[in-house]
């Protein structure tokens, strides 16, 4: 994992000011579109049903998440040493899901000193792409890691927070440019047995729910 440790200091400084500022958007659900090249785009709504479209959760929060398998856009931003804030965009889909015993197995095969699972929860892996699509600077990278940036929530709204953590092969880890893709693995540990959704927290805030199932 690399972490550029200045940089991240002055982000979290610009970060502070920006949820002073705002008081609490960090929970916030981040603007996303599903991309989908199959489904043509509808046209102009009525006006009914714009109502009706407001009354439904935002797509990517927790009771509205990404359907498992879409690939999601999500918007964001980066920074630079100045502070200054470049819109981007990158595409996030999980292409596949290995829960319990297979799970473990498979990151036993990843790294022999993986734990099993503690009393009452299972592994859950996710193989999950990212692609780095838009941005208003190619001159800043994008970082993304599937610890820092990613938990897994069981249905009942559980988020472990034990002390043990699965490494995988390829770990999802990655500094990119505008342009770029890559793809790995995810673990978490969930409930045994409850559905559940993987969590992207951006740093400086905001968040986007994806279905696991």
């Amino acid at each position: 994992m690399k972490i550029n440790f200045p940089n991240i200091f002055k982000l979290c400084l610009t970060g502070l000011f920006i949820v002073t500022v705002l008081g609490g958007c960090g929970q916030d659900t981040k603007d996303v579109t599903i991309k989908d090249e199959d489904e043509k785009q509808e046209e102009v709504q009525t006006e009914e049903t714009e109502k009706k479209e407001e009354t439904k959760s935002k797509l990517g929060s927790r009771t509205n998440p990404v359907p498992f398998k879409k690939t999601v856009t999500v918007e964001d931003e980066l920074y630079n040493d100045e502070g200054e804030s470049f819109p981007i965009k990158f595409d996030l889909t999980v292409l596949e899901v290995i829960r319990g015993e297979d799970a473990y197995q498979k990151l036993k095969s990843m790294n022999e000193f993986n734990e099993p699972a503690p009393e009452g929860y299972e592994w859950l892996l996710a193989k999950t792409k990212v692609k780095f699509t838009e941005s208003a600077t190619e001159d800043l990278s994008f970082h993304i890691d599937g610890i820092m940036n990613f938990e897994m929530v069981s249905k009942n709204g559980d988020i472990y927070s034990g002390d043990i953590i699965g490494t995988t092969e390829p770990e999802f880890s990655y500094e990119m440019y505008v342009g770029n893709e890559k793809e790995g693995y995810i673990s978490g540990l969930v409930k045994t047995g409850e559905k559940a959704q993987l969590r992207y927290e951006e740093m400086l805030g905001g968040n986007v729910f994806l279905n696991l199932q």
